[in-house]
């Protein structure tokens, strides 16, 4: 059920009939290479998300595109001498402020759990953030945090071959070649994370005519070092990544990708998803919970 298709008088029904969940793709828009549109993390997450709700029969929250952690990208003012136009770039506090209005609101329409979707690895730390804070305002509605998909490296291809050989007949739609393909980059690992193989299949299976393969290879998706920090030290940060990823695109080039390895890839997808769903919408304690901590703070 999508929040914005229902009719005032749907909403007690629909309240019900879910578990009193709604769930939200999270994603942002910016460069993913020159083969994927700015948009991929947001159009793949929301169509996993609406077809695993529609599995799973809770509500979704129509999503918000530009509602992401890319905030960096505010100071890209050179963007179009750097090839890094269409990111948009909201501060942190704004990002913190809009997220939990938007939840407030749902749940001052009567759902008490919300399940925000990440679909962009870069929302992981904003998103760890307003889940502490939550409690910190005594919300008196549950927020759950997931991601949309590849949960556990399952859509890594030697993962994702391993469970084709497990069961040929889930995975129907994969070619001899396709089979091939994924022994391939099993063997050589896809290189990066983003806008590789795995994010290339995810839009391929939801969105495929926004693919360009004639551009896999049109800019590199190799690291450089430019700023070094021996990984001995264990320290990251966005600065490294930022400085690193000129192309804003990590990974090799994905070719042998197809629409039918993507076909495959959001089965997987949406179907962990449903699963999650289904549990949360059938498990109240997830918010009695809550309450008893409110109570006890």
């Amino acid at each position: 059920m999508k929040w914005e298709y229902l009719r005032e008088e749907e909403f007690a029904p629909a309240i019900e009939s879910s578990g009193g969940v709604c769930v939200m793709a999270v994603g942002c828009l910016e460069k993913h290479g020159q083969h994927l549109p700015v948009g991929t993390d947001s159009i793949k997450g929301d169509k996993i998300v609406e077809w695993a709700a529609e599995k799973a029969g809770v509500v979704m929250f129509p999503t918000t595109m530009w509602l992401g952690d890319v905030t960096a990208s505010h100071s890209f003012v050179n963007a179009d001498k750097t090839r890094k136009l269409g990111f948009i770039g909201i501060s942190s506090q704004t990002l913190l402020t809009v997220f939990e209005e938007l939840c407030d609101e749902i749940s001052r329409n009567g759902f008490k759990k919300i399940i925000l979707c990440s679909s962009h690895g870069g929302n992981s730390a904003i998103l760890s953030i307003l889940d502490r804070s939550h409690f910190y305002k005594k919300k008196d509605y549950s927020l759950i945090i997931t991601r949309a998909y590849d949960f556990t490296g399952d859509l890594q291809p030697k993962n994702m071959l391993e469970r084709v050989k497990a069961d040929p007949e889930y995975f129907s739609m994969l070619t001899e070649e396709d089979i091939k393909t994924l022994e391939h980059w099993a063997e050589t690992g896809t290189g990066g994370g983003h806008g590789d193989f795995r994010e290339t299949a995810l839009v391929y299976g939801t969105y495929p005519h926004l693919v360009a393969p004639d551009r896999f290879d049109a800019e590199s998706g190799q690291r450089i070092s430019r700023l070094v920090i021996p990984e001995k030290f264990g320290i990251g940060g966005y600065q490294a990544y930022l400085v690193n990823n000129k192309n804003v695109y990590g990974g090799y080039p994905p070719f042998g990708c197809t629409e039918t390895i993507g076909q495959a890839a959001v089965k997987m997808s949406v179907d962990r998803l449903a699963e999650i769903f289904e549990y949360f919408k059938n498990y109240d304690d997830i918010v009695t919970t809550i309450h008893e901590l409110n109570e006890e703070q």
